[in-house]
């Protein structure tokens, strides 16, 4: 951490600090220039001599010399910064102290997170939430607008806190800061100019081999003891079968989970995908028990409420590879994202074509909705769904797959909530984010969303704090940005052909999946809370526990009423609202954690 301001002795206190399995508790303190202090702890870079200098925390490619370290020297001797050569994950805090300038970026995906307040003429700069509130120079004062963002898309998007005067650099940003002033600037981002030609089989060679050269780029080097996240789909097991076909003869060791529940477990594909190729293949099945005993852990891994509930397998999956000696692990996020592999992007080709359908095949439809109107089934509900969202258009259909707190604003929010919000301010963040997409249609600039908000504000901060916890790190080759860039030369319809997704991916990995692995329905890394919370049990129980407590209903958010409504409408199976009541479940414990005093 960085700062204006003279050192301060409550940072130098490892309790302070976020905690997990092998973390670091030295805290070293230096004061390299007149008005900057730092606090560092692990194998952070440093280039701390003299009025400039800084630090930054890096994991690059295999083979990649020392970009990073390089960048750092570039900024001591010019003071310029480049985003050059720089690939992998990465994050930096540099200073010059005679301009009284201050310079701080994140990698394109925000894989290390960097956050920012400005306190008077101090500006703080920490890889953690808890780092900032730590200094005690600002208030832990919960913003009511980026919870209301949070209850719709169940993670706090960047710029955006979950601390009022606190804001996160968001993907592929820099900040330049001076007194009084902070500018943040965009430094990398994806574009879509589809402008490859050629033959179906010459783009899908194409992308074969940019795909392998990415993968086998980021395997480990040396003696790192490394694996990979398995789950038996096409993107991880794509991972897996590179991987292993670089690494031979030495076989890659892998780590799956499973789960008891018909319809969540996918280890028959990961163990279809071990043995053809020849992976050490790990795996172990998680169940309600388990993902109670996660979740207060998972809470402290955060500092931010997050919502997705595959954290409980990721996290134990990057335990399972922690108890066998890992401490790398290669992942397959993205995959979707660049391939096309998302199921809502074929879901949105057909809501499109009813959106564009003669009135008078959209007038029946809203008929068919409106004779429904009163009746509370899973049928009827998913019909008036359909209508309504194939009414909309992009991206506020695209936005009503993520629009919890703004389908139930009237019945769901306070009147003091509902005060300091507007019903929009969620859907206007997307709408932002699509309009500045350089795309060229529909589909690309669903993608574009989805890497800027799915991928950098959900399914990184996921892996990576999920992982941290048990001691592991993470690389994301798909992420890569030389490969993003060349998927956006392709069309949208090497992505979705008609309704078949990943259309040219299929092609691409015909000699790389077998093909029950390539024809497999999407499933993703899911968790049975929709299951555990219909019927009775222990994590039911805790449910009821904590959002019907009396600590709870008195935080003036909600009205009880409504959120026992949705409760019993999942018990009786009219629709799933799991996901909306997790995602309440974990703002609570994140409040009691870090708001109520329990913590620091």
């Amino acid at each position: 951490m960085a700062s204006a301001t003279p050192a301060l002795d409550r940072l130098r206190d490892p309790a302070r600090w976020p905690s997990w399995q092998g973390a670091p508790s030295d805290i070293r303190f230096s004061a390299p220039a007149p008005g900057v202090s730092v606090w560092t702890r692990g194998e952070v870079r440093e280039s701390l001599e003299g009025s400039r200098g800084g630090i930054g925390l890096a994991i690059e490619p295999g083979g990649a010399g020392d970009p990073a370290g390089a960048a750092l020297q570039r900024w001591r001797g010019e003071a310029r910064w480049s985003n050059a050569g720089l690939r992998g994950r990465y994050a930096y805090v540099l200073w010059d102290a005679d301009a009284r300038r201050v310079h701080a970026c994140v990698d394109p995906f925000r894989t290390y997170p960097i956050y920012h307040a400005t306190v008077g003429d101090c500006l703080l700069v920490a890889s953690d939430l808890r780092l900032i509130l730590a200094t005690g120079l600002l208030e832990a004062r919960v913003s009511v607008g980026a919870l209301y963002h949070y209850l719709n898309f169940s993670y706090i998007p960047a710029p955006y806190c979950a601390i009022e005067g606190v804001a996160k650099l968001p993907a592929g940003h820099a900040l330049e800061g001076r007194p009084g002033a902070t500018r943040v600037f965009k430094h990398w981002d994806a574009v879509y100019p589809a402008d490859l030609r050629g033959s179906d089989e010459e783009r899908a060679a194409e992308l074969r081999q940019r795909m392998i050269e990415a993968v086998s780029g980021f395997r480990p080097a040396g003696e790192t003891s490394w694996g990979t996240f398995l789950s038996g789909g096409t993107d991880s097991s794509s991972i897996a079968s590179i991987l292993s076909r670089s690494a031979a003869p030495q076989k890659v060791t892998s780590f799956s989970i499973g789960f008891a529940e018909e319809g969540y477990d996918e280890l028959g594909y990961s163990r279809l995908a071990a043995q053809c190729f020849g992976l050490d293949a790990r795996e172990r099945k998680v169940g309600e028990a388990d993902a109670l005993e996660a979740i207060p852990r998972l809470v402290e891994a955060f500092d931010e409420p997050f919502g997705n509930s595959s954290a409980i397998p990721t996290y134990y999956c990057a335990d399972l590879a922690a108890q066998h000696g890992v401490r790398l692990l290669v992942a397959g996020d993205g995959g979707d994202e660049i391939y096309g592999g998302n199921e809502r992007y074929r879901k949105d080709q057909i809501f499109e074509w009813f959106h564009r359908a003669p009135g008078i095949v959209r007038g029946a439809g809203r008929v068919v909705a409106g004779a429904l109107k009163g009746v509370d089934t899973r049928l009827a509900n998913r019909i008036k769904n359909f209508v309504y969202r194939g009414s909309l258009p992009n991206p506020d259909r695209f936005y009503s797959d993520d629009s919890f707190a703004s389908d139930h604003f009237d019945a769901l929010l306070s009147d003091g909530f509902r005060a300091q919000v507007g019903r929009e301010d969620s859907l206007d963040v997307q709408r932002e984010i699509y309009r500045a997409a350089q795309a060229d249609c529909n589909l690309h600039r669903l993608m574009y969303l989805d890497l800027k908000m799915t991928i950098a504000d959900n399914d990184v901060v996921k892996v990576v704090r999920s992982s941290r916890l048990s001691g592991t790190q993470v690389v994301f080759p798909y992420l890569d940005p030389t490969l993003i860039e060349f998927t956006g030369r392709l069309p949208g319809s090497d992505k979705v052909r008609g309704l078949e997704k990943r259309y040219l991916f299929k092609r691409a990995t015909e000699d790389i999946l077998p093909v029950e692995i390539r024809q497999k329905k999407k499933q993703g890394f899911g968790l049975p809370v929709s299951v555990w919370m219909r019927r009775p049990g222990p994590f039911r129980d805790m449910v009821h526990d904590i959002l019907f407590s009396p600590r709870a209903t008195g935080r003036g958010y909600f009205q009880p009423g409504h959120v026992e409504h949705l409760m019993k409408r999942h018990e009786r199976g009219a629709w799933d609202h799991a996901s909306e009541l997790y995602i309440l479940l974990m703002l609570e414990l994140w409040h009691r954690h870090y708001i109520d005093g329990q913590h620091g």
